[in-house]
């Protein structure tokens, strides 16, 4: 097979709370902590796995501060996206005066953005961060805002240094790949699509499971960079695996497996529903080799 010495792992991790919904910030700098122990090329912070929609501007910097504390500026994503240009533009200018080295942005969130919007909102951030990196990101299941192919490359324009593309299979983000004119890193959040997307040109994935299962996604980069065939039929099977009995990446499944690697406990502030006394003993079975 082909090999792909470029292929990345970014992961997407969680923001850890108390049971009654208070920032942890010692969990999570804890499971920031042993995660950092883990070769990866890079974590994004306070995105979707991170719960930022329930977050405040302080919250988001304070974790992401933490992140980079952990792993290293040039290796820490500070996700500085918001529902207006004026919130995303001071996340920004924080961030940027906090240190960040490498920034995300999601687009506009909740009303459906114009293309001329989407284009302002990335101007200013791109300007705002002086020379920061700034990555986009898509994901129009959660934002509303649609992104064609022909869009995404005019914003690309704007100065982006690269693109997040989640809830989009490998199909789509070819076809996200064929409209640009240019390089650039473009990276996937289909987590058990890793080999498939850089297949088609793609930098990597941004991966939530990864956040609390690194080692089956390590496996399948590592195979990928080697051109090792057997091991990456292997390790591509390990890794779904680990997608499938995280229920997808639900949040409540990740937390509950980061307990069983030591971190404590950890709430959810997004409205979804605690992992089932029954849920966590299969969970816990089925991670086992996992870990």
């Amino acid at each position: 097979m082909t090999s792909y010495p470029d292929a990345n792992l970014i992961s997407a991790v969680p923001t850890l709370f108390d049971q009654e919904g208070a920032l942890d910030i010692g969990a999570t700098r804890a499971a920031y902590a042993q995660l950092a122990e883990a070769p990866l090329d890079g974590i994004f912070v306070a995105g979707t796995t991170g719960e930022f929609t329930t977050l405040t501007d302080d919250e988001r910097l304070a974790v992401c501060t933490a992140a980079s504390d952990a792993f290293g500026p040039d290796r820490t994503y500070w996700h500085v996206g918001a529902a207006s240009r004026y919130q995303a533009a001071a996340l920004t200018q924080a961030a940027v005066d906090r240190g960040a080295r490498r920034l995300a942005a999601l687009t506009p969130h909740y009303y459906a953005a114009t293309e001329s919007a989407l284009l302002s909102y990335y101007e200013t951030l791109v300007g705002r961060a002086a020379g920061v990196p700034v990555y986009g990101y898509l994901f129009e299941a959660r934002t509303t805002t649609s992104v064609t192919p022909a869009l995404l490359a005019r914003l690309v324009d704007t100065g982006l240094a690269g693109v997040k593309i989640s809830g989009a299979g490998s199909a789509a983000v070819g076809r996200y790949l064929a409209a640009l004119d240019r390089t650039i890193p473009v990276y996937s959040g289909a987590d058990a699509e890793f080999a498939e997307v850089v297949d088609l040109g793609a930098a990597g994935v941004v991966s939530g499971v990864s956040s609390a299962l690194p080692a089956p996604f390590l496996e399948v980069r590592d195979a990928l960079r080697a051109g090792d065939s057997a091991a990456l039929a292997v390790a591509r099977e390990r890794a779904r695996r680990a997608v499938a009995v995280t229920g997808q990446g639900n949040l409540a499944h990740l937390k509950a497996v980061l307990e069983l690697r030591g971190i404590p406990a950890s709430g959810l502030r997004a409205p979804l529903d605690p992992i089932s006394p029954q849920d966590r003993r299969t969970l816990e079975s089925d991670v086992a080799d996992l870990l």
